[in-house]
């Protein structure tokens, strides 16, 4: 149900996926401190001034009206809403002179927000040597998906206008309650089943308790020319154009290589992945995480073999949309919203006893290559910087930028070592360039 004040809703409820994300916010302060926050880093080649960017965004009534967002919970049993305030003031836009930008992001990747007391979205300017500036975009993951986040920024940075129908999805037509009901039931028990012990991860449940774990990220690139050689790999170990399919083998076969240098590998792989509602070319709607998810299950007999664990992944994706997983574990997510919070945690974390997957993994796709300006000025990079819940404590996240693959990987320090990562990555641009086989 939406209220719509003038051009903007005064009020709207959070969707089924809003309120998962809401949950694993809750269970990410409790084990790490940290929010549910995506973070989208965009340098541009030439600098902007901390009066003109303020200019920009003071002037558009769609950032005025996303920032004075505030989440307000009801009743219990009743769903979740974001409230507009038009009291609120402005976020502040801070800017930071810094001859190595490097340190300043990795400050600001520690961003924290409160959604029921702060701005759910906020800009953060760098300016760098070289009369270069950097903004770091940052905003709750409960607000909207990567892909929003990226409409909204790309129409910001445009100056283009913002109406109700880009906002937010149309209300759609809900089956039976009672069908609801017997689908959400039988989605529950296909996910306990799919997530039955043992699971493999780096993770190791410490002796003793630890003090909170420390995030870190790194980001790998390849050529334009690189990315074709991986391709072409990706068709030769049977993806033919399912690339994210061999992106994913790669990457379970890479973490599995490390867990081989540790000792031996035990479980099979959980990997949830997060999965576009939206037309293929379209960007609307903005607000509201606007995906649902498939649950792969790698077997361990595949964890070393790139081409067999595509080949699994192809297989078990064939079944999951020929059944409809999708579809059904939107209408459950939707059927859980009125669920109290703590109840829903207990539900998420109980059957792996709080391992809610072996690693993270999404693949952004090809949104980033409509990333050629922003504020009048050339952009030359774009970087998505990945919530990481611990455990598992490692998220992966494939882009690309103007035909080059990128990869961001943020990592727990308790979980995964830098001298691990090193070797982590060592292997996986091997394995995507296809220069060693099933190591």
């Amino acid at each position: 149900m939406v209220k719509q004040d003038k051009k903007f809703p005064g009020f709207f409820e959070l969707n089924g996926a809003d309120y998962f994300l809401l949950q694993l916010d809750r269970i990410m302060l409790q084990t790490s401190r940290r929010n549910n926050v995506c973070t989208f880093v965009v340098s541009l080649k030439h600098s902007i001034k901390l009066s003109e960017l303020e200019l920009y965004l003071s002037n558009n009534p769609a950032y005025q009206w996303i920032t004075r967002l505030r989440i307000k919970k009801g009743l219990p049993f009743s769903l979740v809403k974001w409230v507009f305030d038009k009291t609120l003031a402005l976020p502040e836009i801070k800017q930071f002179q810094n001859e190595k930008d490097e340190a300043v992001v990795e400050n600001l990747l520690a961003t924290t927000i409160r959604i029921e007391s702060q701005s759910p979205f906020k800009v953060d300017l760098i300016q760098v040597s070289g009369a270069r500036s950097i903004l770091v975009f940052t905003w709750h993951h409960v607000l909207m998906d990567a892909h929003g986040g990226e409409s909204f920024i790309r129409a910001l940075g445009m100056n283009q206008s913002i109406d109700f129908a880009e906002l937010l999805a149309e209300e759609q037509t809900k089956l039976p309650l009672g069908l609801r009901a017997n689908i959400a039931q039988e989605m529950k028990t296909f996910l306990h089943e799919t997530s039955q012990l043992p699971l493999f991860s780096l993770y190791k449940k410490p002796a003793v308790k630890q003090n909170i774990a420390s995030l870190n990220y790194r980001v790998i690139s390849f050529t334009e020319q690189q990315t074709l050689k991986i391709n072409e790999t990706a068709r030769n170990q049977g993806a033919s154009f399912l690339l994210s399919a061999f992106y994913l083998a790669a990457t379970t076969c890479s973490v599995a290589h490390i867990q081989q240098l540790r000792g031996p590998v035990e479980g099979d792989v959980l990997v949830p992945i997060p999965l576009d509602r939206r037309k293929r070319g379209v960007d609307k709607p903005i607000i509201g995480n606007q995906v649902t998810f498939l649950f792969y299950r790698i077997p361990q007999k595949v964890l070393s073999d790139v081409q067999g664990c595509t080949t699994e992944l192809i297989s078990q994706m064939k079944t999951l949309m020929r059944t409809d997983s999708p579809k059904h574990y939107l209408i459950m997510m939707d059927f859980l919203r009125h669920i109290p919070g703590f109840f829903y945690r207990l539900m998420l974390k109980s059957p792996t006893k709080g391992l809610m997957a072996s690693f993270f993994y999404s693949d952004t796709g090809d949104s980033l290559q409509r990333y050629d300006q922003l504020f009048d000025r050339s952009v030359e990079s774009a970087i998505h910087y990945p919530p990481t819940m611990y455990p598992p404590g490692l998220t992966f996240v494939f882009s690309r930028f103007r035909g080059s693959l990128q990869i961001t990987l943020g990592y727990m320090e308790q979980v995964i070592g830098d001298k691990e990562v090193d070797q982590l990555f060592k292997h996986l641009r091997s394995v995507l360039l296809g220069t060693v086989n099933n190591e």
